[in-house]
């Protein structure tokens, strides 16, 4: 199952979880369009802590959305927190080189909505 929420605050949250749906890909995929045209700022959670693994052409689209975005997120996204089950060093390398934004790396969700809004707050939000 896929969650996408924005969040007064300015927070966007991308989940995904269990039960697994067929179109888990397909709503993860229309996610990410939609993050890749929001004006900012804003910050973002993506918790795939529960979440399967994309496909092949999954993959490829998602690196296509990526490099796309590059410029947008790297102005627009203020952080970005990522959470994993087996969070590791090379997640948050691989994030801080497609874009130019804090980025944290965690198992925990409470920790990673801390660290993004944090950096929103240091953005003038409220």
């Amino acid at each position: 199952m896929v969650s996408f929420e924005m969040h007064e605050s300015g927070i966007v949250d991308l989940r995904l979880y269990p039960p697994h749906a067929e179109t888990d890909e397909a709503d993860y995929l229309a996610a990410l369009d939609r993050i890749g045209r929001l004006d900012g700022p804003y910050a973002i959670v993506v918790d795939i802590a529960g979440g399967s693994h994309l496909s092949r052409e999954g993959e490829i689209r998602q690196a296509a959305w990526a490099k796309a975005t590059r410029q947008r997120i790297s102005t627009s996204c203020r952080a970005l927190a990522l959470v994993r089950e087996n969070p590791n060093p090379r997640s948050r390398q691989s994030f801080e080189r497609l874009w130019s934004i804090p980025v944290h790396v965690t198992r925990d969700r409470e920790e990673a909505r801390q660290f993004v809004a944090s950096h929103l707050n240091t953005a003038g939000r409220p």
